[in-house]
């Protein structure tokens, strides 16, 4: 990551280091220069999240875009969809 640039929530990233090295994940809370942040990224059927430190990670290049926004807009209509059930429960 470049010194001065953050990532910010929905940002794709590509892991770096240890053993999710070539992942893409999404940014669920900001990255900055001197504090960490949270990605979420799809192993093996299951969605994890990570602490990073911006050491860890680097904007996603073009060609990782389409899994990794797919992966994304799932979870914004997943959230979507509980939110409805909750709105339908109250009522």
């Amino acid at each position: 990551m470049t010194p001065n640039k953050s990532l910010q929530i929905g940002d794709l990233v590509t892991f770096l280091k240890a053993d999710l090295a070539g992942k893409v994940g999404i940014v669920s809370r900001p990255i900055l220069k001197n504090r960490t942040g949270h990605v979420l990224v799809h192993v093996d059927g299951t969605i994890l999240g990570r602490d990073v430190s911006p050491d860890d990670v680097e904007p996603a290049g073009h060609s990782s875009e389409g899994f990794a926004q797919l992966g994304y807009l799932l979870i914004k209509l997943g959230s979507h969809v509980i939110e409805k059930k909750l709105l339908v429960y109250r009522t």
